[in-house]
């Protein structure tokens, strides 16, 4: 089946003959459907609808713990301040509090229990006991739980 119909004729209005037609068939074949290119904005739109859901999904953290302050009290205790929120006040979780020393040796570390609590920001005092002189202190690994 050829793309040139019946009775093509030149520019100048002579008629093509069948083997004229079939040669011209053959140098300018029909062009093909381009099914892929709606496919691919298909499937781009599905991509991106999909990262958005996800990013937003993942994004709303259940508990975000902060340190606000921390004093060193002695060689063997250091005071720490923490915050946190949460969007529901029912969720509890844990972190790892730490101090470190001026040469940066793990000087202490204990768990930090996160209770439950009436509302969605709440400010913890705890007390972190150390074997030497710490400089610092930090929270690493805080998960909520339900």
């Amino acid at each position: 089946m050829s793309p040139v119909t019946h009775g093509a004729t030149q520019p100048g209005g002579r008629r093509l003959s069948p083997q004229e037609q079939e040669r011209l068939a053959q140098r300018y074949p029909q062009r093909r459907r381009r099914l892929w290119i709606p496919l691919a904005c298909l499937a781009a739109a599905l991509l991106v609808g999909w990262t958005v859901w996800s990013g937003l999904h993942h994004s709303a953290e259940p508990m975000r713990v902060q340190l606000f302050g921390y004093q060193v009290v002695d060689a063997t205790r250091v005071d720490v301040t923490v915050d946190v929120h949460r969007s529901d006040p029912s969720v509890s979780g844990s972190c790892t509090l730490y101090a470190l020393s001026h040469d940066n040796q793990r000087v202490g570390e204990a768990p930090l229990r996160i209770s439950p609590a009436g509302d969605q920001d709440v400010r913890i005092r705890a007390h972190l006991k150390t074997f030497s002189r710490a400089v610092t202190a930090q929270l690493e690994n805080c998960q909520a739980s339900r």
